[in-house]
């Protein structure tokens, strides 16, 4: 992490000036979403976790969202309806909140400045737990490689 000082506006600064939508905010909504869709043909999996479109949903929070909105991990962006937009748009705020709420997702020695884990990844339903049962269906979670990251996800439940 960083703490970057300005007296300019922050949106203004070099490093913040290319990213894109905050999740969190209002203005992120399903119509948002499809219409980024729209211009990309890459996976939406890739889509969700570009900074440059859509900042804060790293690999976790997306297979996470991914499984939530029953949207396969490898489905071209540009093929998803407004309906599968609202879904996953709805499914990153929740999963991102939730994530929040938790304290984040401590995987192996991340803590806070506290010294305290976050307690997210007691929630993961799918993320890194590829061949087990899906928590949905009882169908073997599979594991595929994506931009060199890995995607945990069931090939019934999410299509």
């Amino acid at each position: 992490g960083a703490m970057l000082w300005t007296n300019e506006p922050a949106e203004n600064h070099i490093r913040l000036i290319d990213l894109g939508i905050e999740p969190l905010e209002k203005a992120f909504t399903g119509e948002t979403l499809y219409q980024i869709t729209q211009q990309r043909r890459c996976s939406i999996k890739a889509l969700i976790m570009n900074s440059h479109l859509i900042v804060g949903v790293g690999n976790i929070y997306a297979t996470e969202a991914l499984f939530i909105s029953k949207i396969s991990p490898t489905t071209l962006a540009n093929r998803l309806s407004k309906k599968r937009c609202e879904k996953l748009a709805s499914a990153i705020k929740i999963v991102l909140n939730h994530a929040i709420d938790q304290g984040g997702t401590t995987l192996k020695d991340f803590r806070h400045s506290d010294g305290k884990p976050g307690y997210f990844s007691q929630q993961l339903q799918v993320y890194g737990k590829a061949g087990q049962p899906c928590p949905a269906c009882q169908r073997t979670l599979k594991l595929i490689t994506q931009q060199q990251r890995s995607t945990t996800y069931c090939t019934q439940c999410q299509r």
